[in-house]
C-alpha cells in the first residue's frame, strides 16, 4: 500500500472509474489516501507518506474531533445526544 495526502478539490473525474479499476483509492481522515494506483497520485499531485507519517496525520485530526467532543458534552451535560458519537481512533491498512 502506498499513502498520500492531498485535499480534495470537488472537481469531477478527480478520481475516476478507471483510477479506481487500476487499484482502489480509499480515503482515510479528510487528506489521507490509501492506494496502489501511483498514476493517480502523480496526476493529482499527492504527496506520498510513509505509513506512519500518515497515521500521525489520522490521529492528530482524530485527537482535534476528541477535543471538540469532549467540549460538546461538557457544554451540553443534559442532551449529550447532540454532540454525536465518541471520535475513534482506527489503524491505516
Amino acid at each position: 500500500m502506498n499513502y498520500y495526502q492531498i485535499v480534495n478539490p470537488g472537481t469531477k473525474d478527480w478520481i475516476t472509474h478507471e483510477d479506481n479499476q487500476i487499484a482502489h483509492i480509499a480515503q482515510y481522515g479528510n487528506d489521507i489516501w490509501v492506494t496502489e494506483n501511483t498514476a493517480w497520485a502523480a496526476r493529482v499531485g499527492a504527496t506520498e507518506l510513509t505509513k506512519e507519517q500518515a497515521q500521525n496525520v489520522c490521529n492528530a485530526e482524530v485527537t482535534e474531533a476528541r477535543v471538540l467532543w469532549e467540549t460538546c458534552r461538557t457544554d451540553n451535560p443534559d442532551n449529550q445526544d447532540i454532540c454525536g458519537p465518541e471520535p475513534q481512533y482506527y489503524e491505516l491498512p
